[in-house]
């Protein structure tokens, strides 16, 4: 998948750095701009600048530009995960474990649910446990996940 090539290829240089790839998201084809966007999201302990942004911006697009993993013409956007964060893996959902989270899934439950919002009880392998704000426990299978993201608190 064109998605981990990217990775490979990058997370190297965003680590070395100093930052974190957090993940990697690829918007469809658009016609009204004629380019796909690929989106990278960094992170850092002491969080992150436009500065950092552009600093890995220019880094990662000579990589990308030496490498031409990808065949269509495509916008590149870095920035930060920000507090709706988008959870991109198992590891990240274990951290997140007694955050909110908003959950789309591929496929519906044996509770018969696609999407619904609640509070991680715990991760184990690729299992993940949620209780709904309607107070049900939903298992699911973290391949299972189309989008997870964290319901920010103010």
């Amino acid at each position: 998948m064109l998605i981990d090539q990217l990775k490979e290829l990058i997370a190297p240089e965003v680590e070395s750095l100093g930052f974190i790839l957090w993940g990697i998201e690829m918007d469809a084809y658009s016609t009204d701009t004629g380019r796909m966007t690929l989106r990278i999201f960094i992170d850092h302990e002491e969080g992150v600048s436009i500065d950092d942004c552009q600093e890995v911006s220019q880094a990662v697009s000579a990589i990308l530009d030496v490498e031409d993993p990808i065949s269509t013409p495509y916008a590149l956007e870095v920035s930060s995960p920000g507090i709706n964060r988008r959870v991109f893996n198992v590891t990240q959902a274990k951290a997140l474990e007694g955050f909110e989270v908003k959950v789309q899934l591929h496929h519906a439950t044996e509770n018969n649910r696609r999407r619904f919002k609640g509070v991680i009880l715990s991760v184990e392998n690729e299992q993940i446990l949620v209780k709904t704000e309607e107070s049900e426990e939903i298992r699911f299978d973290f391949h299972n996940v189309e989008k997870m993201r964290v319901v920010p608190k103010f």
